[in-house]
């Protein structure tokens, strides 16, 4: 039943959208957000609904930086969240990872939005995923400041593209077609090609072909090879390859523009780029531990540290694991986290510095009455767009209400550091932990409704007339019920109680938000770099490397 109410509320949605009545589709979405369905498979297909409508929507406000923008993307990852979303056809797993792809595009994270665009791909032949794909590509490539990386994006888009306007008749429907058809810039990069492919192959030869930084021993080499094939370098070659030239975190800074003032030496005219050197060096130490933490001995098998020797802890009874790797996972986790507390005050310098009590990730972007700044209103800078969006998903700041974080997992994501920090955390074996929980979890709900019950049939004896003496009777075991419920409720929360295959997930999750983060700074402040002209005042100065 539930999923012939959802196929018709797709086909309305359809109609909706064609007819682009706009007032209907605001209160149909308002209908859809209140719907309540049992099956997690109906609710993944709802939110799919729903962010169709508020994509559509989203092409009506004035500014990329409204705040309505964000909640197409919310509604697709909500439905990808869902357990029920694995149950879906390929083709419409295909269509959310593209509608996705289109909404991260819209909100300048390109990387992620290739990554979406991989997955569409990997689970069906989306040839609209494929186009969506082939643009994205471009477009990374005309934002890049290496002019040498940006044309091996442009030969990634080359087949892409190629195939959808040579096969385009075969793939798309009449209002699809005349999409394609108007997108004459991409056309006009596939007949350049197709003239000149051959010399640019010989000036820009395949990865494989090309010397990289594979590492210098066995160890190396395998950390380096996790690293590209999780695609976290700070690289934009890891993007579409997993060859060892991507093996380095090349990406960084412009040479600084020395300005002639007296009071300020070289050194400190680098604090720019010294502080996103901080934060890189950082970011790489998180990922090594992390992977040494996974790697580990003791995640595969139950070996103690001699450091554990003696130590008398207490058995909870719930499969909890006191090993050296997760400790490592808690130290990566920490340093992850951290490194959106140092972007966000990197950002603060160089943008705008004012005045403001605490400077966090997500409200660097704001001045008073928390409005997004006019300087930031007005750029055409895609990546600080991209910064802003990708900072609404980051929970780190708990004055906010929880209508302000555009991923639902962003929730979780805080609970997690600030347990790590300020509370009880607890980490347990997954296999084990799922299925002790469940068994006490239905004991503990059993026993509650026993207990509620229990109170009130002695509310109603109390209320139908006894005696004085058996009246106080009662009423203590009343309070003695109402005492096991609020010592219950004291609990609630603390601690807060991970798997620790939920940890290496949130970890990693968390990793890849802040390399997207680094990689999006590091390119706004080449965009913004690039506008200021010369000027008497300034002596360009080249920013020196540190070796190791």
């Amino acid at each position: 039943m539930e999923e012939k109410y959802v196929n018709q509320d797709a086909a309305k949605m359809d109609e909706i959208i064609l007819g682009r009545k706009l007032d209907e589709l605001k209160a149909f979405i308002e209908l859809l957000e209140g719907r309540q369905y049992q099956s997690s498979k109906s609710r993944a297909e709802n939110y799919y609904i729903i962010g169709n409508g508020y994509a559509v929507l989203a092409n009506s406000f004035q500014s990329l930086w409204d705040e309505r923008v964000g909640l197409q993307v919310k509604l697709y990852k909500k439905a990808q969240y869902e357990l029920g979303f694995s149950e879906l056809s390929g083709d419409l797993q295909s269509r959310v990872f593209t509608n996705l792809a289109n909404a991260l595009h819209s909100q300048g994270r390109l990387f992620e939005a290739l990554k979406e665009c991989d997955k569409a791909i990997a689970i069906y032949n989306n040839p609209l995923a494929h186009f969506s794909k082939g643009r994205l590509l471009l477009e990374v490539s005309s934002s890049l400041y290496d002019g040498g990386h940006a044309i091996y994006f442009q030969k990634e888009a080359y087949p892409l593209l190629k195939y959808i306007y040579e096969c385009k008749e075969s793939l798309f429907d009449a209002q699809h077609l005349k999409f394609i058809d108007a997108a004459t810039p991409y056309i006009e990069f596939v007949r350049h090609f197709d003239l000149h492919f051959d010399a640019i192959c010989e000036d820009f030869p395949h990865f494989s072909e090309l010397k990289g930084s594979p590492g210098n021993s066995g160890k190396e080499r395998s950390y380096k090879k996790w690293c590209l094939d999780n695609v976290l370098f700070i690289n934009d070659l890891n993007e579409i390859t997993t060859e060892p030239l991507a093996a380095q975190d090349v990406m960084g800074l412009p040479s600084v523009r020395y300005s002639i003032n007296p009071l300020i030496g070289v050194t400190e005219s680098l604090w720019l780029s010294g502080a996103f050197s901080e934060i890189k060096h950082q970011y790489a130490h998180a990922r090594f531990t992390y992977y040494e933490a996974i790697e580990s001995q003791y995640s595969k098998r139950e070996v103690s540290h001699y450091a554990n020797n003696d130590l008398f802890l207490t058995n909870t009874l719930d499969y909890c694991v006191y090993r050296r790797d997760i400790e490592q996972l808690k130290i990566s986790f920490r340093l992850l986290y951290s490194c959106f507390d140092k972007l966000a005050l990197l950002l603060f310098r160089y943008l705008d510095p004012g005045s403001t009590s605490r400077v966090y990730f997500s409200n660097v972007w704001y001045g008073e009455n928390k409005i997004v700044k006019q300087g930031l209103l007005s750029s055409d800078n895609p990546y600080l767009l991209a910064l802003y969006w990708l900072s609404r998903e980051i929970n780190d700041n708990e004055a906010e209400g929880h209508d302000h974080w555009m991923d639902s997992n962003a929730s979780k994501l805080a609970d997690i550091r600030n347990k790590l920090e300020h509370g009880g955390f607890r980490v347990v074996i997954d296999e084990l932990y799922k299925v002790s929980s469940a068994f006490d979890k239905n004991l503990a709900e059993a026993k509650h409704a026993e207990i509620l019950a229990r109170i009130e049939k002695n509310n109603k004896i109390i209320k139908g007339g006894v005696p004085k003496a058996e009246q106080k009777k009662i009423r203590e075991k009343i309070r003695f019920d109402q005492d096991l419920i609020l010592a219950k409720d004291k609990l609630a929360g603390y601690p807060l109680i991970i798997t620790d295959k939920e940890l290496r997930d949130q970890t990693l999750r968390l990793m890849k938000k802040v390399r997207y983060a680094i990689i999006y700074t590091s390119l706004a402040i080449h965009y913004e770099e690039e506008k200021h002209g010369d000027s008497s005042m300034v002596i360009p100065y080249e920013t020196p490397l540190h070796r190791n």
